[in-house]
């Protein structure tokens, strides 16, 4: 489940960073650090999610 929350914010983030580059659109100030939020989230989540099946994965042996 956290695979799938971490690659929509990844997601999101990317679409809204894409967004600067259309030309005639302007965002504000508040909008660029909600972009960057969203794909560090982004990535927190998978980062954690790859850390807890790594553990699982070597805590069988």
């Amino acid at each position: 489940m956290r695979q799938l929350i971490g690659a929509i914010y990844v997601s999101f983030g990317f679409l809204f960073y894409l967004l600067d580059n259309i030309q005639g659109y302007y965002p504000s100030i508040s909008e660029k650090w909600i972009t960057y939020i969203f794909i560090f989230v982004g990535f927190t989540y998978l980062f954690i999610d790859l850390r807890s099946y790594i553990k699982k994965k070597f805590n069988n042996y």
